[in-house]
């Protein structure tokens, strides 16, 4: 049987018994299906973030009035909010709100993998249906977890413990410093790790990320949507951050490659390796970039059929706070891995020298 932690935030006793009355009918009806919740349970904030250090924990149910456990604290929804939102910001699961008072919930939830449910109006019985509609994601999510637990695993036992000494002795006894120094050799490591070619082909959807990381500014590999163009930023991240260029250098991007969508409903229509061999060799030619020293690949972004090729003898520059200013309009960014052959590609395109023609009758 598949079974998913819950964590249950709740304060009330007479609320804890409905929200047990749910979860047991819940878990009776989806029993075929080899569903159920296990239950961790906590009535403070305190007691929350206690439970999310001893248990590993898929999702929560939470009510907004929450005490923090100090006596004489009131209950208050600012409590309850900043709880769902470590839940969803901090330890990355989704959060369903159960409470009286669903107007209380802070506005900046309502984009997150959030949804709320009034207690008068059966709102355990929605909250868990909801978390059960989100079991596919959660499997995910406990996936994701156990693969980067074993290349963390890998990382530990081949780079970090065997420099423990050295690095505790440059970096100092700071434990902030060293955990911060330390996550980013794991984050770096675990990435190069799980792009080396044994963990299989990468998904096109990967090229991308959506929303950006860098949500404040713009970043080299973005492409905005300006005058209903396509524009990439080519500009050096570095010089963007520091605010060092006062213009930004972009590329045009073209939609769309001809012969692009029979070759790709070619390959997935066919049967066997004979009828795979032609649309596979076209779409390599574009994976493995082998066009113009002009144009760039990019797959299609998600939720498009049409291909993008970035055309570096296409370029354009726009100043670099009016780019900032348009912000709503960056429909992608490109992923850091496939960040720097774009990068690379337009140095080799642009620093072309040349020389002269030579007359070839006279060899």
């Amino acid at each position: 049987m598949s079974k998913k932690t819950i964590l249950i935030v709740e304060d009330e006793e007479r609320m804890i018994t409905l929200m047990m009355e749910a979860l047991e009918g819940w878990n009776s009806a989806n029993e075929s299906e080899g569903r159920g919740f296990k239950v961790v349970s906590a009535n403070t904030i305190a007691g929350a973030l206690d439970a999310l250090y001893d248990y590993r924990i898929d999702c929560a149910i939470v009510d907004l009035r929450l005490p923090t456990g100090d006596l004489g604290q009131k209950n208050s929804p600012e409590i309850g909010n900043m709880l769902a939102t470590d839940l969803l910001m901090k330890k990355g699961m989704p959060v369903a709100i159960v409470s009286g008072h669903p107007a209380e919930v802070d506005p900046n939830l309502t984009d997150m993998p959030v949804s709320t449910f009034n207690k008068a109006d059966d709102g355990y019985e929605q909250a868990l249906n909801w978390l059960g509609e989100q079991w596919s994601l959660m499997e995910a999510l406990r996936g994701v977890r156990e693969v980067l637990e074993q290349s963390a695993g890998d990382v530990f036992a081949r780079r970090i413990w065997p420099n423990w000494s050295q690095m505790e002795e440059a970096i100092g006894h700071d434990d902030q410093k060293l955990a911060t120094a330390i996550a980013r050799q794991y984050a770096s490591h675990t990435a190069e790790l799980l792009g080396q070619d044994v963990a299989g082909d990468w998904h096109p959807f990967e090229n991308f990320v959506m929303p950006s990381y860098i949500a404040d500014r713009a970043h080299t590999g973005d492409i905005f949507l300006i005058e209903n163009t396509n524009w990439i930023v080519l500009t050096p991240q570095c010089d963007m951050a520091t605010g060092k260029v006062p213009n930004v250098l972009l590329a045009e991007c073209a939609l769309g490659a001809e012969k692009w969508a029979e070759n790709v409903e070619a390959l997935r229509a066919a049967k066997s390796n004979s009828k795979r061999k032609e649309p596979t060799k076209f779409l390599r030619n574009f994976v493995n970039q082998n066009l113009s020293a002009s144009v760039h690949f990019l797959p299609p972004i998600p939720g498009s059929e049409e291909p993008i090729l970035v055309q570096f003898g296409k370029i354009r520059t726009i100043p670099l706070d009016d780019l900032n200013g348009q912000l709503g309009t960056r429909v992608a960014s490109v992923s850091p891995p496939f960040l720097s052959n774009l990068v690379q590609r337009f140095g080799a395109f642009i620093s072309r020298t040349g020389q002269p023609n030579i007359g070839v009758e006279h060899l």
